[in-house]
């Protein structure tokens, strides 16, 4: 029953995340799955793919994992074997080499790292075995080299700006207080993920471009990088709030949830972001992760934005079955509220604000119950 009501919730909340992220009058329909509604036998047909994972017990990998593990069951015709890389780049090629011995049809890969993508195609082309990439975007040119090649993901740079909003409505909407030494400049740090990283570099220029196309006065006091880990950002804010003091750090950009609860944590233990609003140092981070959505709620968190991995994950596995029967991607066969350009299918990111974070929290606190 447990099962049942986490597919229920996951599904109605990608819908409500669909239709907010489409904005328009027409009749929206659920997320389907391509062989929903009908389909002949031979389109029925179970495929046999890969799921090769970063690392399992990484909170944001985890979190997705059990949302394709929990669809596996209701989207159907599909057989789903997960593995572990462990954040290793040579165990992830062990575990695709073993993969393709043993004749999967298809592969999924969030790889640990770009360059690893390069080296993972290869062997994936040469038992001519189609590989969907998600959540670590291959370089260009290997997207360009083969034609057995999928992406799905979200682009970094909407979620660079979303984050860099959030902090941008907080400035406008509370001068007062936000500007704590009456300089009209927001003073704000920079923590980013692994350095060269695709999503790092496109989320920090993106907070950037965002702050300039808004017209506010900013100044970076520092950037640096914890890579995407909760306790370096907890070392790199206490350092910074010993730096600059705490008053004098207007705002924090992350370019993750575990990065921004380091922060949140450097700031509670100096007895900021309790709930007192001239006692708030505002920060955001970026995926949505439980603890973030939590920390929202109680006030700690200024914003998140969500990386939709429901959608994503309907996606993945509709790209799956539609790779393996040769079919074109399109965003009908995809299924979910997505841009298809070429190789790569794009999910849009959502912000969490008041009117969808109840819905969120309850989507990601039922997948945290599994």
């Amino acid at each position: 029953m447990k099962k049942r009501r986490v597919l229920a919730i996951l599904l109605a909340s990608a819908m409500a995340l669909s239709m907010g992220a489409c904005g328009s009058d027409d009749k929206e329909e659920p997320p389907k799955t391509e062989n929903e509604g009908g389909g002949n036998d031979t389109e029925s047909q179970e495929v046999k793919a890969t799921v090769i994972w970063r690392a399992f017990d990484d909170q944001f990998q985890s979190g997705f994992r059990i949302i394709m593990q929990n669809l596996e069951e209701e989207v159907g015709g599909i057989s789903l074997d997960m593995q572990d890389a462990a954040n290793d780049v040579s165990t992830a090629v062990s575990k695709l080499e073993a993969a393709l011995t043993k004749g999967t049809e298809v592969v999924a890969i969030c790889a640990p790292d770009r360059e690893s993508t390069k080296t993972m195609m290869e062997k994936c082309d040469a038992e001519d075995v189609p590989a969907v990439f998600f959540n670590m975007e291959p370089m260009e040119e290997t997207m360009e080299q083969y034609d057995n090649i999928t992406y799905v993901g979200a682009q970094a740079k909407e979620s660079g700006e979303m984050c860099a909003q959030a902090l941008i409505n907080y400035w406008n909407e509370n001068t007062e207080i936000a500007d704590k030494n009456g300089d009209g400049v927001l003073q704000l740090v920079i923590l980013q993920g692994e350095i060269g990283q695709q999503d790092t570099m496109l989320r920090t220029q993106a907070y950037e471009d965002t702050l300039k196309a808004q017209g506010i006065e900013y100044e970076i006091l520092a950037v640096d990088t914890a890579n995407w880990d909760q306790a370096q950002a907890l070392d790199k804010m206490n350092a910074w709030i010993t730096a600059y003091g705490i008053d004098g750090i207007e705002g924090v950009l992350c370019n993750n949830d575990n990065m921004a609860m380091g922060a949140v944590q450097a700031c509670l233990n100096n007895g900021y972001n309790n709930g007192d609003p001239e006692k708030f140092v505002p920060i955001v981070g970026i995926d949505s992760n439980i603890d973030a959505l939590e920390a929202m709620k109680a006030g700690s968190l200024l914003g998140t934005v969500l990386n939709d991995r429901t959608n994503q994950s309907i996606a993945i596995m509709n790209v799956i079955k539609a790779v393996k029967e040769g079919k074109e991607i399109t965003e009908e066969v995809v299924g979910v509220d997505c841009t298809v350009d070429g190789k790569y299918v794009w999910v849009p990111y959502v912000i969490v604000d008041d009117s969808n974070l109840d819905s969120i929290l309850e989507q990601m606190s039922a997948i945290s119950q599994e």
